[in-house]
């Protein structure tokens, strides 16, 4: 363990640093305690806590598939045990940032999306599957494309973490890519009367040939979705890339900004 306040390193965990008395605050931290599990292995308390919430779900989605995924168990239970996860996670976070505690909900909030898709329904009550791949997700890619704009100001007084900035929206570009080209597909199918729709739950029907104002909502959506989050993530590379170039400038000589 490394002092963070004289840089004192030590084979053993510490509570205060035995050179300038400094305390850890990773050892006070009690999700960062570490707990021996043999003679020479120990792991930290979020470690099990975060092992213990991934068999949880995984006991659930076998719950949900004994029932034939009829009631919405792995939904449920991925928001309420990963919801929980992202916002310890959150919370226990040592340098605290803004923008990053809102990707992180983004990251969670789009996955949860995602497992609408097959398992927001209940049986003999709702099935409302269809209008996440449709409506929901891309009016959230949307949103989360004017957010990521709206950070590259705010951005300077931040503290980030730029590569994950960059997954999560290639993340975002990738769904939205996904989404597009089974809408298209759907389109083609509709607009040349095939009786075979492959996406049927991205298939929001049309009223006697016509295109329903749902429709137009879905189909400008999905359109938007896909530029923006194309646009977004171009724009964030030539910042970054910018912002690279001036750094190294910097460092190795020639005219400071």
């Amino acid at each position: 363990m490394k002092c963070e306040k004289c840089g004192f390193i030590s084979r053993k965990d510490f509570y205060r640093c035995p050179y300038c008395g400094n305390l850890n605050e990773e050892q006070l931290d009690g999700l960062r305690t570490r707990v021996n599990i043999g003679h020479d292995f120990s792991v930290r308390v979020r470690t099990i806590i975060v092992a213990a919430i991934v068999n949880l779900f995984l006991l659930s989605v076998f719950a949900d598939w004994y029932f034939d995924f009829n009631y919405g168990i792995t939904l449920w239970s991925f928001i309420i045990l990963f919801g929980s996860l992202t916002i310890m996670d959150i919370a226990t976070t040592k340098k605290k940032s803004l923008v990053t505690a809102i990707e992180k909900l983004d990251f969670f909030i789009l996955c949860a999306l995602l497992l609408s898709c097959g398992f927001f329904r209940i049986k003999g009550v709702f099935d409302l599957n269809m209008y996440f791949p449709s409506i929901v997700i891309p009016a959230f890619i949307v949103l989360g494309a004017i957010l990521s704009t709206v950070f590259l100001f705010v951005r300077r007084k931040s503290k980030v973490r730029p590569i994950w900035t960059e997954m999560l929206l290639a993340f975002h570009l990738t769904i939205a890519i996904i989404i597009f080209v089974f809408f298209l597909v759907n389109k083609y199918c509709v607009e040349n009367a095939t009786s075979y729709i492959p996406f049927k739950y991205m298939q929001l029907d049309w009223n006697g040939g016509e295109k329903t104002t749902l429709y137009k909502i879905s189909e400008a959506l999905v359109f938007s979705s896909f530029g923006l989050a194309l646009i977004t993530l171009i724009n964030y590379n030539l910042v970054f890339v910018a912002y690279v170039y001036r750094k190294v400038k910097n460092l190795y000589g020639g005219e400071r900004d």
